[in-house]
């Protein structure tokens, strides 16, 4: 019996959905506290997670999905919410999950496609609650990536503010854990993600607050300066704070002081401020998103990580990593991946760079015996593969079809030219200047159209069946 877990805090919504699982072999428990959960995912008790955000507990997916796979890094997971923008769901996917939904939901489609995931998925447990391991740090090779190295060395053993620069999925956490291993090594390192921060969350995770100082304040909460003391904080995605939390961030940073919210009382603080975006702080602050004094406060020293396109002759570095990770935590002996799936990796632009990279090879090697095969993959990033491979467009929205591009008007139109030029080639008995005639195109088109069939054939085989 497989055993999902569905974290919802909305209790209509949790009977609506155990409603629609009418699979006697898919028991589903339903929790509302997310750090509660936590215990049992890092147990392997689960063989799968949908989330209905936001929940009372922890309102941030992003937060979600980092403190899943900081337990059980193989677990698939599902987001469910009212409404996700484009963006978000990209970002979701992106950061390891499985799928998102948004209203109106196909709750038998849904289920159906959680159901697929865990039949296709080993039925893996792990033995006890795993621990976040220390981060293991591989030393890329490529120019890029020599370049950075040499930037992160000049300035690892000084206490300048340093602004790291790079897409989403790129490693700028990662970069950050390298600067703090310099002379900050064995102190505090606390990562706060901007991104997720309202306005009125801000100032609390960053500063805290005093118990009583506005409605959920139940408690003394210590901020993320005071966690950090004597050691380094790393605000990512810092350009989406808000202005006037900004205000409250550069007073810390100048006078080496906060207050928590709701108190009078100044405490001194000694941090070492690394901060992150993938958006250019200068340019934000020409068009008034960012504040300029905060900016010349933050801007010591600046590095900037190579999006993984522009440094593909690490890819097989990152596999054999990320693989070696995988069979540690998972007891298996992964060989690697198939050689002609390894040169479709060399191909992808992956825009969710060593994150997505890191994502689909952990996915993969949970499925495989041996070799990493394009059947241990995910539809989702086989269809991405696919469309960038043909040049075809492709809507990146997880769930915009039930089914996948598989199903979607555009590849059903390819099968069924891939099929009437088939047809018209046997009948023709394959001489391509007659079947170009009678389709009424030229030799070239018709030769483009059969080099596009092959490429669609190496990555989807069951394409003309």
């Amino acid at each position: 019996m497989k055993q999902l877990l569905v974290l919802c805090d909305d209790p209509l919504f949790a009977r609506a959905l155990r409603g629609s699982i009418r699979d006697p072999l898919l028991q589903t428990t339903v929790m509302a506290d997310f750090r509660e959960s936590l215990n049992y995912i890092a147990e392997g008790m689960f063989d799968a997670i949908a989330v209905y955000t936001p929940l009372l507990s922890e309102k941030c997916p992003k937060k979600i999905i980092k403190a899943i796979q900081q337990v059980n890094g193989y677990i698939p997971v599902f987001f469910l919410a009212d409404k996700f923008s484009v963006q978000e769901a990209i970002t979701l996917v992106k950061e390891g999950a499985e799928n998102c939904y948004s209203k109106p939901f196909a709750l038998e489609a849904i289920i159906e496609n959680i159901r697929q995931t865990v039949r296709d998925a080993a039925d893996h447990k792990k033995a006890g609650k795993r621990q976040p391991a220390t981060p293991n740090f591989l030393k890329a090779t490529s120019k890029a990536a020599e370049h950075m190295f040499r930037q992160i060395d000049m300035v690892a053993d000084t206490n300048f503010k340093v602004i790291v620069y790079g897409e989403t999925g790129t490693g700028k956490e990662s970069v950050a854990r390298r600067l703090s291993e310099g002379v900050y090594k064995d102190r505090p390192f606390v990562a706060v993600d901007c991104g997720c921060l309202s306005k009125e969350l801000a100032a609390s995770e960053l500063f805290g607050h005093q118990k009583g100082s506005f409605t959920s304040a139940t408690e003394d909460k210590i901020g993320a300066f005071e966690q950090a003391n004597n050691g380094t904080l790393f605000l990512d995605e810092i350009g989406n704070l808000d202005y006037g939390v900004q205000i409250l961030l550069l007073r810390a940073i100048e006078e080496k002081k906060i207050r928590r919210v709701g108190s009078n009382k100044e405490i001194d603080v000694n941090v070492r401020i690394i901060v992150a975006s993938n958006e250019n702080l200068a340019e934000a602050v020409r068009k008034g998103k960012f504040r300029e004094d905060l900016f010349y406060r933050l801007n010591e020293f600046e590095i900037n990580i190579p999006p993984l396109r522009e440094r593909m002759e690490d890819l097989p570095l990152f596999v054999d990593f990320f693989i070696q990770e995988a069979n540690r935590d998972l007891n298996k002996q992964i060989q690697g991946v198939d050689p002609s799936l390894l040169q479709q990796f060399s191909a992808y632009q992956w825009p969710g760079n060593i994150r997505e990279l890191k994502n689909i090879i952990r996915r993969g090697c949970l499925l495989a015996k041996d070799l990493i095969t394009p059947s241990c993959l995910s539809i989702e990033f086989i269809n991405k593969m696919t469309a960038q491979d043909l040049g075809v467009f492709h809507d990146e929205r997880p769930g915009t079809s039930e089914y996948g591009f598989l199903e979607d008007l555009k590849f059903q139109s390819i099968q069924a030219e891939y099929e009437t030029i088939q047809k018209v080639l046997k009948e023709e008995k394959y001489n391509k200047t007659r079947t170009a005639n009678r389709l009424n195109i030229n030799r070239k088109t018709l030769y483009n159209k059969i080099s596009y069939y092959k490429k669609l054939l190496s990555v989807i085989p069951k394409f003309a069946s």
